[in-house]
């Protein structure tokens, strides 16, 4: 679904992907782990269109769209939710649907769509008047992931989405990841939580200090790697 070759991309002059080559099978979920600071984040902003591609390319069904910017590539279905449950807080529940279903021109279709996730995400239809500003943590990523519903992509980033919930939210979480990967969506997601986001995973990419380390069944990791030693290697 995904591919990158050769993707090297940063921040200012700081590279911080090293000619990453990654694949992302169709109808999966795949997950991207590693130490901190290993371009995990860097390579779903490249990929979604966020930062600039320095060499090296994105292709998307066989499709190079490296040149391409952010809102062309979520009109060819890959949208990314960022880290921090980005909502507009003083917009209602409602309202941040409608902001974020932007290419939909039709009052129809739109309802259609808020429905649909209304139906997926149940809380968010008792809370559809109330600001986001006012949702706890989780609704908040609850939103966001219902933002992205509104768009009906074929693949979805997801970068940290357990990132400062409770337990029990954060089953709720993956248990809402895993029903949209039953039901098609390519999923990628960068994620501290290993144990959680392995659970769920069946394609497992790690990064180490910007290169790749391993890729592949989730089910030969444990053979193949000695992730307690990258982890250590990319602190150090």
């Amino acid at each position: 679904m995904l591919a990158t070759r050769g993707l090297v991309s940063g921040y200012g002059r700081v590279e911080t992907l090293h000619g990453v080559d990654v694949e992302v099978p169709r109808g999966q979920i795949t997950t991207v782990i590693g130490p901190n600071g290993s371009g995990k984040s860097t390579l779903l902003k490249t990929a979604a269109g966020l930062i600039r591609t320095w060499r090296g390319s994105t292709l998307l069904e066989g499709e190079d769209i490296s040149g391409r910017p952010a809102h062309a590539r979520v009109r060819r279905g890959l949208c990314m939710v960022p880290q921090g449950r980005v909502v507009f807080p003083f917009l209602t529940v409602a309202e941040n649907l409608r902001m974020c279903a932007y290419p939909v021109k039709s009052e129809r279709d739109l309802r259609a769509r808020a429905e649909e996730a209304y139906e997926f995400l149940p809380v968010l239809r008792e809370r559809r008047n109330a600001l986001a500003t006012t949702l706890s943590g989780g609704e908040q990523v609850m939103l966001a992931i219902a933002k992205v519903i509104m768009l009906r992509p074929r693949l979805v980033l997801l970068d940290e989405p357990s990132l400062g919930l409770s337990p029990k939210m954060i089953g709720l979480v993956y248990q809402k990841v895993s029903e949209l990967a039953a039901r098609g969506l390519t999923i990628m997601i960068v994620e501290q939580n290993v144990r959680k986001a392995l659970a769920v995973a069946g394609h497992v990419v790690v990064l180490v200090l910007g290169s790749v380390r391993y890729q592949g069944g989730v089910a030969r990791l444990e053979n193949e790697v000695d992730l307690g030693r990258l982890f250590v290697e990319g602190k150090g």
